[in-house]
């Protein structure tokens, strides 16, 4: 089911009235675990639609901050055309272009996929749907802000450590790579943001840098191609919105699960991020969970695990919180662009989400 841009407003504001409010946050994994998740909530769009329980918040990093722009878009029509066209670009042609060309665009023209399918998949229903017909709908997207401690330009070798540090986010703790030569920091894109609330670290996401901001939260350095520059993602300057110009000097903005995968914890403790938190907060919280084992990682180096954090524990025993995660084996990989593997990978989860949506776990979460 689809829904026109002008019908839009009035059947949110039914979805909304439903009783709870609810929040997703869209966990990152790349394109394999992206794809699985995209099956999963492709049918929970479909089924919130039924029960009017649709989101007031979505929020993410990496492929779960594209996802969550999906969702923002409010039909599950948006999440099967991202995914029926991803990696069919034909017109990409690997090892073409300048040393430049290449070096900026990453293994395989990936990123030059990424880029196409976020100009392809939010055009201009989407970005309307978003911008123009959801006053209350809260969408997040979280980046990470990568500076060197020394206050040097970042070079080839610095993105080189970074691309390490996400081969070996995965390896017992001995064994990680976690250069300690820089400042890493979240800052995350906000639409639609209060005056109040913009900062250094809360910045506002417009029709100007939306496709920017998303293509930024997925970016691992040489795997991708080159970060954006402070520049290039804080494109609506000079129009009354927030630029910290001191603050973004000699800085790139890359992969947002380096800072912040899962919100819960810093969202709870850290006072830059306590007003947005308030503001986005809802009744319930749903987290899509790439992880198979349902471990709510803080970051993309798996040194915090929130599952046991207090604040979780709590939401967990009361209710207040659900997680999902793959009960399977997920076949694609983290830089897929093969469509075929994609959509198996796809419709498994969307076989998963059948099943869970018949559950009485699911049942009790949403009080239907």
């Amino acid at each position: 089911m689809d829904v026109d841009t002008e019908d839009f407003a009035v059947l949110w504001l039914e979805m909304k009235l439903g009783g709870n409010s609810y929040s997703w946050i869209l966990d990152s994994g790349g394109a394999g675990r992206g794809a699985w998740q995209g099956g999963v909530i492709h049918q929970f769009l479909q089924w919130i639609r039924k029960h009017q329980c649709f989101p007031v918040t979505t929020m993410g990093a990496s492929a779960g901050g594209y996802a969550a722009a999906d969702v923002a878009a409010s039909t599950e029509a948006t999440v099967m055309k991202g995914w029926t066209h991803w990696g069919k670009d034909k017109n990409l042609m690997p090892g073409t272009g300048s040393v430049h060309e290449r070096r900026s665009e990453g293994f395989g023209n990936f990123r030059h996929h990424l880029r196409t399918s976020i100009r392809f998949v939010m055009g201009k229903n989407e970005i309307g749907r978003i911008f123009d017909s959801q006053p209350e709908q809260k969408l997040l997207i979280f980046t990470s802000r990568v500076r060197r401690r020394d206050g040097r330009v970042l070079r080839s070798r610095d993105l080189w450590r970074y691309f390490f540090k996400s081969i070996t986010r995965k390896l017992p703790r001995p064994l990680k790579y976690v250069p300690g030569l820089y400042r890493e920091e979240p800052v995350i894109f906000v639409h639609p943001l209060p005056s109040s609330l913009a900062s250094e670290y809360v910045r506002p996401l417009t029709r100007e840098n939306y496709h920017r901001v998303i293509e930024a939260s997925c970016l691992v350095p040489i795997a991708m191609g080159l970060p954006l520059l402070p520049d290039q993602i804080n494109c609506d300057v000079g129009k009354g919105s927030h630029r910290a110009d001191q603050s973004d000097d000699a800085a790139v903005f890359m992969d947002g699960s380096f800072a912040l995968k899962i919100p819960l914890a810093v969202f709870a403790e850290e006072s830059r991020f306590r007003p947005l938190a308030q503001w986005a907060s809802t009744d319930k919280t749903l987290v899509f969970c790439c992880d198979p084992k349902g471990g709510l990682w803080e970051t993309t180096s798996r040194l915090r695990r929130l599952n046991e954090h207090p604040f979780v524990s709590s939401a967990l025993k009361h209710g207040q919180l659900l997680i999902i995660h793959p009960d399977h084996k997920i076949e694609a990989g983290f830089l897929c662009h093969d469509n075929p593997v994609i959509m198996r990978t796809f419709h498994r989860g969307q076989e998963q989400a059948e099943r869970l949506l018949k559950s009485e776990v699911i049942k009790r979460f949403f009080e239907v």
